[in-house]
């Protein structure tokens, strides 16, 4: 097939591309009318409160960051570890990683209540605050992600006019293992930052705990990749290519069969180390109020372990299940709704429980109640249709990967 061919056949569109389309131009029409509501009324129109001042949309900015994390555990492998088989997935760990970040800083424009002073924490320092070196590692990671995506943009063939600009686009991408260990170490900065944001508030005593960062790490590292994984097996399925080998996404769908296993025995390290066995009365309470006023044990047992690590688990590594895609798809879709329910747990449940101590406050305060507004979910659906439509338009104009695929064979 010719340059020109090929270039024509992307620009047909069956009905079933149209109708996808049109789905997420309402999804998007969906999210900029509540954007309006919200840049033109406050906070006001969310549930949000004093009592619960994070909700849905801080839940879905650090899943957001958290799955896209393939992109920096992918490039550090590719990179530093010159894992040369992994290379053909790269530049999709990249778009992935970049579309996560790009979500998660959409959400947060809506969710700081003054959008316009979005630029603060670059020029009004404030180095004691975990949140500020967040919001600089997350930016600074986002433009690592940005150069590492221009030659993607330089292999366009509108610049074959221009040669100078695949030049300039292919030099970047020489300085890929420089951009990958910048990145591990901004991702690990911030990835960990994250966790330690709760686990420093001792006023919070379901939060406190030295293993919240380390929890933070180590699941956005298991669950990043596999979800560059299933999106590769998404545009096999779509398009009829096999662009990545089975072998190189089952290497992938085992490395983050054990990275849950990891996450899992962290997790319940910390479940019986510190909630139960090293427990205060402050978690006992705590404990308890979440049980009675949330559906924090279901979350916990059936979102958490059994969806978000049992069953991946299973997937990914008993060799029965991994050799078939559609596995290794849903291991994926498990392990991050696993992601989701957790960052669902620490920010918003952890947030029900009152504080055991607050300055200037003498009595005990009530439990915090929150259900998202219309709005919020409004937002949500929005980001989700912008990260879908930027998918969706990459993958059909760009080249994502840098050799041809062949015809599936699954």
């Amino acid at each position: 097939m010719t340059t020109l061919s090929i270039s024509r056949s992307r620009f047909s569109f069956s009905p079933g591309f149209l109708a996808w389309l049109a789905f997420l131009a309402i999804c998007l029409g969906i999210g900029l009318i509540s954007a309006f509501q919200v840049l033109t009324n406050g906070l006001i129109v969310t549930n949000m409160s004093n009592t619960v001042p994070w909700g849905l949309w801080i839940t879905i900015d650090l899943s957001s960051i958290a799955l896209g994390a393939g992109a920096f555990t992918l490039s550090a492998v590719i990179y530093i570890f010159r894992i040369k088989p992994l290379e053909r997935i790269a530049r999709l760990a990249v778009l992935v990683g970049l579309i996560g970040y790009s979500s998660a800083l959409l959400t947060l424009v809506m969710d700081i209540g003054r959008p316009d002073r979005f630029w603060h924490p670059w020029v009004f320092w404030n180095v004691h605050s975990v949140l500020w070196e967040i919001t600089w590692c997350i930016t600074l990671y986002l433009g690592v992600l940005l150069v590492e995506f221009a030659p993607v943009i330089s292999d366009l063939p509108i610049f074959d006019r221009w040669p100078i600009i695949p030049r300039i686009g292919h030099g970047v991408h020489k300085a890929a293992p420089v951009l990958a260990v910048a990145g591990l170490l901004i991702s690990l900065l911030h990835q960990s930052s994250l966790g330690a944001t709760y686990g420093i508030i001792k006023a919070r005593p379901i939060w406190f705990k030295p293993s919240m960062p380390i929890m933070f790490i180590i699941s956005a590292v298991a669950v990043g990749p596999a979800l560059t994984m299933a999106a590769a097996l998404i545009i096999e399925w779509v398009t009829g290519r096999k662009e990545v080998p089975h072998k190189v996404l089952r290497t992938i769908a085992r490395f983050s069969g054990l990275g849950l296993l990891a996450y899992a025995y962290i997790k319940f390290w910390d479940l019986a180390a510190v909630t139960y066995y090293g427990s205060t009365p402050g978690s006992n309470n705590a404990l308890y109020i979440l049980n009675q006023y949330t559906p924090y044990g279901f979350g916990f047992w059936i979102g958490e372990i059994l969806i978000g690590i049992v069953i991946p688990v299973i997937l990914f590594l008993v060799p029965r299940f991994n050799r078939k895609p559609m596995n290794l798809i849903l291991g994926s879709v498990f392990a991050a709704a696993g992601i989701v329910i957790n960052r669902w747990i620490v920010t918003v449940s952890g947030l029900i429980v009152p504080m055991d101590y607050s300055p200037g406050v003498e009595f005990q305060l009530d439990p915090g109640v929150y259900t998202p507004s219309l709005v919020e979910w409004g937002i949500v659906i929005g980001v989700i249709g912008y990260a879908l439509l930027v998918f969706t338009l990459a993958v059909r104009f760009l080249p994502i990967f840098t050799n041809g695929g062949s015809k599936s064979s699954s």
